[in-house]
């Protein structure tokens, strides 16, 4: 299959260097010329095809622009979309029908659950790719995206959303747990080994024993026991410190109703409201 991208966003670059497995990468277009150009280096693009080429050319097209960009995007390109042709995006929130209707166009939304903090082609990752969308494209997507790099799961529209939650909380809000630890460790003065030393094992040693023993057996602390004073005492040293305190607040009352199934004492939740 003829594919080619447009906007040279990291997922986009990096699923499409796997795509040459199997496919021909006919080109890429970026309204930034910098990253256009690196973009077709990284895909091994010698003589990158102007705009209106490249949409001819491919069979299909991928668009990885950011969600608010997608539907102008496809706007740009529709007037020189001639003739049958395959049109996907990226996004894990919007469905393939952010696409309007149009007479042998087909779209779907192919979405890889996966963190890409920059442009890499790790030697052995396998994607898992969510897609949703026109039965043509679906089926023109699982031929695309070859089983050596990929695994496709159908997903419907109406999950999207809390696929995407489920995804950002794993990731994005995950760091942002973990910058209040470094928060934390620089009230102590500690530098990035006793990061290394101390709290990614015990990070580690976490998920480790919730995939082992469960969530409700991998917990322990003072919630678990239900002590009071312990509690009390977190809670006057981040009270200077509200983001802090709320996010302590929120997780305990999170552990408390879906891990522990609300089984703590009064005094407990009173503290935690």
């Amino acid at each position: 299959m003829r594919v080619g991208l447009i906007g040279c966003g990291r997922v986009g670059v990096t699923l499409l260097y796997r795509l040459r497995n199997n496919n021909q990468v006919i080109g890429v277009y970026d309204i930034h010329k910098q990253k256009e150009k690196d973009a077709a280096k990284v895909l091994g693009i010698t003589n990158n095809p102007s705009y209106k080429e490249l949409i001819r050319k491919s069979n299909a097209l991928f668009l990885g622009t950011p969600d608010h960009a997608i539907l102008a995007a496809y706007k740009k390109a529709k007037p020189y979309i001639k003739g049958k042709k395959y049109v996907f995006h990226f996004s894990g929130l919007l469905p393939a029908q952010v696409l309007p209707e149009k007479k042998n166009l087909y779209r779907a939304s192919t979405h890889p659950f996966a963190t890409f903090p920059k442009i890499t082609v790790p030697p052995h990752r396998k994607y898992i790719m969510s897609i949703q969308g026109d039965a043509a494209a679906v089926r023109c997507a699982r031929k695309i995206f070859g089983p050596k790099y990929f695994t496709l799961k159908n997903i419907k529209k109406e999950q999207k959303v809390l696929y995407h939650l489920i995804g950002v909380f794993s990731s994005n809000l995950l760091v942002g747990l973990i910058s209040s630890i470094y928060e934390l460790a620089e009230k102590l003065n500690w530098e990035e080994k006793d990061m290394d030393h101390l709290v990614f094992p015990i990070i580690e040693e976490t998920f480790n024993n919730i995939k082992k023993h469960s969530l409700k057996n991998a917990l322990s602390g003072p919630l678990q026991r239900g002590d009071v004073a312990v509690i009390k005492t977190h809670l006057r040293a981040l009270r200077k410190d509200k983001t802090l305190s709320e996010i302590y607040k929120a997780l305990s009352r999170a552990l408390l109703e879906y891990v522990m199934n609300d089984k703590a004492n009064t005094q407990v939740k009173k503290i935690l409201r």
